[in-house]
């Protein structure tokens, strides 16, 4: 159970308007343990001075949060443990778990020499434990605000000049503490804490000039720049215990390691920008802006990044004036370039090292036995940058009744940015940061707005269509068929099931291809060998379906009659496949299996009906599944109103359910798996909501 509440105040003192806020949210989470609280404040200024020429918009918000995180790995030690065991045993031999019924069996084991009873680390943890034997709470502050102003020049009023300063500085310190009984710390337990210290600073100006030369031609003009500073600070500081076990008396319950850690980073980001408006006629429209950016992540900092766009209001014309049933026709043209620079270390361009720590780190017999390992180097690493042509049409019909917009757009991004692997002795690791190719995106977008009824009673239904092809257009390396491996899953080391590869879309799945029988039943470790050399091995894995659906569909409506109102938000996706990384890592379970490295555990029904034995079946494509969905992401009914017993108070108030339905064919929990690749086993709440608004 969660609430959610706030309060505003607006008004007016003589040349200056304020709004003060103030809220509390309590989130109850699913897991036991889990909790979320925060307070909130805000005000907002807006003085304004000499004849309002001088005005500024000051904000600042506070926030104050305490969070308490439960273990997620419950979840799946819930479905996986035995459920026929108890949750807590007097028996002896669960002593020094808590008295949490774990998988054990007896040995030698230093914990507890008299009962010798070791914990199994391959078995599933009891998940209550799980979710008691551990103590993780977080404090964070944070404040976020600015000051902008603007000044319209006394005697040159088509002039203005415009400020603006903002920051953002958190602070929060997470604390961590795990008994030494705890299933997943047997040995020493835990205690270890974790501060990060941010603020981001930006400051921003430009000068505006406006002019209406006459009734049909209107120009402005903007250029400023803009300066932006990210800075962090961690320290981390962690200490476990020797249990109270320990054979040697003196150092029971005493400290026996630290890890103690603290380092910073920064980032810059400089622009300077212009843009041009020019209209003629009110027809026809002139948009031009330029960009020149500079991050201190690259070695080649600066890149030049322009984009224009042209609009022609057709209705405008005299050969539409007059035809009533088209209340709007306009076309779009644009064409322009953005760079990319997130998702990447502030360092990656540049030499760094670590300084080595540990007690097998020290080399006495090398100065004073401090290693500075380096870190991997990409000098040329530079903006992804993505340049996109467009042309659009915007048409309404019978008093904008009936309203279409539709686009098509070319997209194509240069220098892609990944991480990638590079041969040994190359660089200081074997996976780097680099510009890795080129990626091309073509697609149509439409959406349709009608409103059917109007009146009393009102009906809107607004629906769209997006058809995206994405396909990878050039690759670094050059060759045919140099691929890049990404998507990695739990079954094995180091295993991937997507690549990138010239004349395929991004994270397509490389996977084996099943064999069926006549019963259209997997075989197992059966798969088709597509190079035809009578051996199955990497040569036969071959692309197949993506993650990414090349059809969204969209739905939403809204119905009001008198003060009430109604409305819900249809989506579907149609075409992404997902790789059921669940079933797979089960793939060579058995019905033998279900007790195996001497515990019992709950399978998968579908490994369990399959009875492979002995193959490392997770590369078959009979794991990537059809994961197409339509989902009800939100229904709202509400009523407003206008007052309360003839007092002044307004208000409305409203409840709704979000994620709502799902129908789909896909295998697992739910089909909508961010990159494709489905490792998870929390599931997304369906959400009731109540509220309730009230203005006097």
């Amino acid at each position: 159970i969660s609430h959610d509440h706030n309060v505003t105040m607006t008004g007016g003192l003589k040349n200056m308007g304020y709004r003060v806020s103030v809220g509390y949210t309590d989130q109850q989470g699913i897991l036991d343990g889990s909790d979320f609280k925060r307070f909130t404040g805000s005000i907002s200024l807006t003085p304004s001075f000499l004849e309002d020429h001088l005005s500024f918009n000051i904000n600042a918000k506070g926030m104050y949060a305490k969070s308490k995180y439960a273990n997620t790995g419950a979840v799946s030690a819930a479905l996986y443990f035995d459920p026929t065991q108890p949750v807590k045993s007097d028996d002896e031999k669960f002593k020094n778990f808590g008295g949490y019924w774990q998988w054990v069996s007896k040995g030698e084991d230093y914990k507890d020499p008299e009962w010798g009873y070791v914990l199994n680390s391959l078995a599933t943890k009891n998940p209550v434990s799980l979710l008691k034997q551990k103590k993780d709470e977080a404090k964070s502050k944070s404040i976020v605000g600015n000051i902008e102003g603007n000044y319209k020049i006394h005697g040159f009023e088509d002039l203005a000049l415009h400020g603006n300063f903002g920051f953002d500085y958190s602070t929060g310190k997470q604390e961590t503490s795990i008994p030494v009984s705890s299933a997943t710390n047997p040995y020493f337990g835990w205690e270890g804490w974790e501060e990060t210290n941010k603020y981001n600073l930006q400051l921003n100006g430009y000068v505006m000039y406006n002019k209406d030369f006459n009734d049909d031609n209107h120009f402005d003009i903007m250029a400023g720049s803009e300066w932006q500073h990210f800075h962090s600070e961690t320290k981390k500081d962690g200490s476990g215990f020797y249990p109270q076990t320990n054979n040697d008396e003196s150092l029971r319950g005493t400290m026996y390691k630290q890890d103690k850690n603290e380092w910073k980073s920064e980032n810059y980001l400089v622009s300077f920008f212009g843009r041009m408006n020019y209209s003629f006629l009110n027809r026809y429209l002139l948009t031009a802006t330029l960009r020149y950016d500079g991050s201190s992540r690259f070695d080649k900092k600066w890149a030049l990044f322009p984009s224009v766009a042209l609009g022609w209001k057709i209705k405008e014309e005299a050969f539409l004036a007059d035809v009533d049933f088209i209340s709007d026709a306009k076309l779009r043209l644009g064409y322009g370039q953005t760079g990319q620079q997130e998702g990447i270390g502030d360092y990656n361009a540049f030499a760094t090292y670590n300084i080595s720590s540990g007690d097998g780190s020290y080399y006495p017999l090398v100065g004073d036995g401090v290693l500075n390992r380096p870190n991997a180097l990409t000098k040329d690493l530079s903006w992804e940058t993505t340049t996109t042509y467009n042309i659009g049409l915007d048409l309404g019909f019978f008093n904008d009744r009936l309203v279409l917009n539709a686009d098509y757009y070319y997209r194509k991004t240069t220098d892609l940015i990944n991480t990638v692997s590079v041969s040994a002795g190359s660089n200081f690791r074997n996976q780097v940061t680099s510009n890795i190719g080129s990626l091309e995106n073509k697609g149509v977008e439409l959406a349709l707005t009608a409103r059917p009824i109007q009146g009393e009673f009102n009906w809107e239904l607004t629906g769209n269509f997006t058809y995206n092809k994405n396909e990878i257009t050039e690759l670094i390396n050059g060759d045919k068929n140099y691929y890049v491996p990404t998507g990695g899953i739990s079954s094995g080391t180091g295993k991937t099931c997507q690549a990138h590869a010239v004349g395929h879309a991004s994270n397509t799945f490389y996977v084996y291809q099943q064999v069926y029988d006549e019963n259209g039943d997997p075989i197992e470790g059966v798969y088709v060998d597509r190079n035809g050399d009578g051996i199955i091995n990497q040569s036969d894995l071959y692309f197949y379906k993506t993650p990414t659906a090349p059809v969204l569909l969209g739905l939403s409506s809204r119905m009001q009659w008198k003060n009430f109102d109604l409305g819900f938000t249809l989506r579907a996706s149609i075409g992404n496949y997902v790789f059921n990384d669940i079933e797979a890592g089960q793939s060579n379970v058995s019905k033998a299996g279900v007790y195996v490295n001497g515990y019992l555990g709950n399978r998968l029904t579908s490994a369990v009906e399959r009875n492979w034995k002995t193959y490392d079946n997770s590369l078959s494509d009979y794991f990537v599944q059809n994961a197409s969905f339509l989902k009800c992401d939100n229904i709202t009914l509400g009523y407003s109103f206008e007052n309360i017993a003839g007092a002044k108070i307004g208000g409305r108030v409203f409840g709704s359910v979000s994620n709502v339905f799902t129908i789909t064919k896909y295998k697992g929990l739910d089909p909508e798996v961010s990159g494709g690749i489905d490792r998870e086993i929390y599931p997304r709440p369906i959400t009731a909501l109540l509220g309730l608004t009230l203005n006097f």
